[in-house]
């Protein structure tokens, strides 16, 4: 498992919660391994853009260190 950095935890949130409404889509109780190509890709993606969107965020707020 990896250690996250704290702004990474935070921006996991925003991906849990981009994530929730394609999960509705797909349907909750259906395993992994029975989504189609095109559902994963969707999941991954979705949770990939979630997470940069809040680091840029996350990033936007913070002083530069040099």
């Amino acid at each position: 498992m990896v250690d996250f950095t704290e702004e990474e935890t935070q921006a996991l949130l925003a991906v849990m919660h981009a994530l929730a409404p394609e999960m509705e889509r797909i349907g909750w109780d259906r395993p992994l391994g029975q989504l189609t190509q095109s559902d994963m890709h969707r999941l991954i993606v979705t949770a990939i853009e979630a997470f940069r969107a809040e680091m840029a965020e996350i990033a936007s707020q913070s002083e530069i260190p040099f």
